[in-house]
C-alpha cells in the first residue's frame, strides 16, 4: 500500500476504527512511513471533531433506510460497500454543512460554499431541455449588462469557443446573500458547462481551486469584486485549463 494508491475512504475508515486485520496493519505501516498520509489523516480527524462540535450526536444517528438501499444498489454495481455508504451519506451532509471540509482543506468557507452552490445550479439546469436559460446568447449584450447589474459587479461574458464550448445563454439565480448569475455553454456533443458568478462579499482574493463531486469537476476562485466557479464533466487538466482561460479573460476586463 502506498499513499498514491490508497483511496480516501480507507483513511476515513481508519479514522473511524472500521479497518481490521491486514488492512489496518497496512494502513498503520503507511502512516508510519508517509508524511502526506499522516497529514491527510490529521485533516480527516480534525473534520470529524469539528462536525461533532457543530452537530453533536446527530452524526451518530442511524443512516436512513433509503440511503442504505441506495448504497446497496451502488455496491451491486461494483462500488465498495463502505465507499458507497460514504458517498450516500456525503450527499446528505452536503446540504447541511456543504463545503466545510473543502473550506479547511482548500480555502475559505465562502469559497467552498461558492463551489457547492455552483454544483447544485449546474445539476439543476444543465439537464433542462426547454428552459435551460432565461436570456439566450443572441442577446449577449443585454445578458451581460443585466447580470452585471444584478450581481453587483461588472464582468465580461467569457468566450469559450476555442475550448469547444459555445454560449447558450444565462439566468439569474438566488445566491447566499445576494443575486448570482449562471452562464451556460454547450459543446458539439451536447456536453454542457456552466459558469457561476456572484459578488465577492469580503473582497478577499483566493487562487484557483478544484473540487470533484462524482462525475462533476468544479473550479472556483475569488478575485476582486467577483467570485466564480465553472462546473462540467471533463478531465481535471482540461477543466483547469478552461478555468484559467476564463480567469484570464476576467482579469483583462478588470
Amino acid at each position: 500500500m502506498t499513499y498514491e494508491t490508497v483511496e480516501n475512504w480507507a483513511l476515513h475508515a481508519f479514522a473511524d476504527g472500521e479497518l481490521e486485520g491486514d488492512e489496518r496493519k497496512a494502513m498503520e505501516r503507511l502512516l508510519a512511513e508517509n508524511e502526506e498520509a499522516r497529514k491527510a489523516l490529521a485533516a480527516i480527524t480534525y473534520q470529524k471533531a469539528e462536525l461533532r462540535k457543530a452537530y453533536g450526536n446527530t452524526i451518530d444517528e442511524a443512516v436512513p433506510l433509503s440511503l442504505l438501499a441506495s448504497a446497496q444498489r451502488r455496491s451491486s454495481r461494483g462500488i465498495l460497500p463502505y465507499a458507497a455508504m460514504v458517498a450516500s451519506v456525503s450527499l446528505v451532509l452536503l446540504g447541511g454543512f456543504g463545503g466545510w471540509y473543502a473550506a479547511h482543506q482548500s480555502g475559505s468557507l465562502q469559497a467552498a460554499d461558492l463551489a457547492r452552490r455552483a454544483l447544485i445550479a449546474h445539476e439543476v439546469f444543465s439537464v433542462e431541455v426547454k428552459h435551460p436559460f432565461e436570456v439566450a446568447a443572441n442577446e449577449q449584450d443585454h445578458l451581460q449588462k443585466w447580470l452585471s447589474k444584478r450581481v453587483g459587479a461588472e464582468f465580461k461574458i467569457p468566450d469559450l469557443n476555442t475550448d469547444g464550448f459555445a454560449l447558450l445563454g444565462g439566468r439569474l439565480l438566488a445566491g447566499e446573500n445576494s443575486p448570482a448569475g449562471q452562464l451556460m455553454y454547450e459543446a458539439e456533443d451536447k456536453q454542457r458547462l456552466t459558469v457561476f458568478i456572484s459578488a465577492n462579499d469580503d473582497g478577499k482574493d483566493e487562487a484557483l481551486r478544484l473540487e470533484e463531486n462524482g462525475q462533476f469537476i468544479t473550479c472556483y476562485w475569488r478575485d476582486g469584486k467577483l467570485a466564480m466557479a465553472v462546473t462540467g464533466e471533463m478531465a481535471k487538466d482540461d477543466m483547469m485549463a478552461l478555468a484559467k482561460n476564463i480567469y484570464d479573460q476576467m482579469d483583462k476586463k478588470s
